[in-house]
């Protein structure tokens, strides 16, 4: 953690109001996006933002700093959201967005016909993010949306690096073989590269 976020949960583990909305302002589009990414309604995943950080605040007293807070704090994102499709029965389902969509290469075209086939992509690459298991959309969303390190990841999910490499290799081949007749069709090869991108940080291009 830097100087001034250091101080800002100190402050925070004090009582002081200020800091408290000042945590909130500087990470809850990112505990949104998450969250809508599993719950995929809006009314709900604001709900559990809402959710999130009253835990944060009730519980901040107890973060010792062994971790980078984010670590910390996507790890209670992550079981909340994921504790709440328990409850529901609903769908652990994978968002890149609010809209759900994905990103165009830099080398589409954006003529009428490859709009068309980059939105049946998108709606291929949904349904195949739907068929992973949680643990494994949870690694690629930490991976290629939030863009966090392994080491970052292992912290949020509580596991060691091997296992988010060993879920983020599986998800990755789970996804290709799902998509390989797909993408076989449209003269891909069943290779996914030239598929529609996720936005995500420069720090996901770390480790590789």
């Amino acid at each position: 953690m830097n100087q001034e976020e250091t101080e800002m949960i100190s402050r925070c583990q004090q009582g002081d109001q200020e800091a408290l909305r000042e945590i909130y302002d500087r990470y809850q589009k990112k505990v949104y996006r998450i969250v809508y990414g599993v719950v995929r309604q809006r009314e709900e995943a604001l709900d559990l933002v809402q959710e999130v950080f009253i835990k944060l605040f009730r519980s901040i007293k107890n973060f010792k700093g062994r971790s980078h807070f984010y670590t910390y704090l996507y790890r209670m994102v992550m079981n909340t959201a994921i504790d709440h499709t328990r409850k529901t029965g609903k769908h652990f389902i994978s968002s890149l967005d609010e809209e759900g969509s994905f990103q165009p290469s830099d080398e589409v075209e954006k003529g009428p016909e490859r709009i068309l086939l980059h939105k049946e992509a998108e709606e291929k690459l949904k349904w195949a993010m739907e068929k992973l298991p949680a643990e494994q959309k949870a690694a690629l969303i930490f991976r290629e949306v939030e863009g966090l390190s392994y080491q970052e990841m292992a912290g949020a999910m509580g596991c060691s690096i091997g296992t988010v490499m060993s879920r983020l290799h599986y998800g990755r081949k789970r996804m290709q073989e799902l998509l390989k007749d797909y993408m076989g069709a449209h003269g891909q090869g069943g290779d996914t590269s030239s598929a529609p991108k996720a936005q995500k940080s420069p720090k996901a291009d770390e480790e590789r």
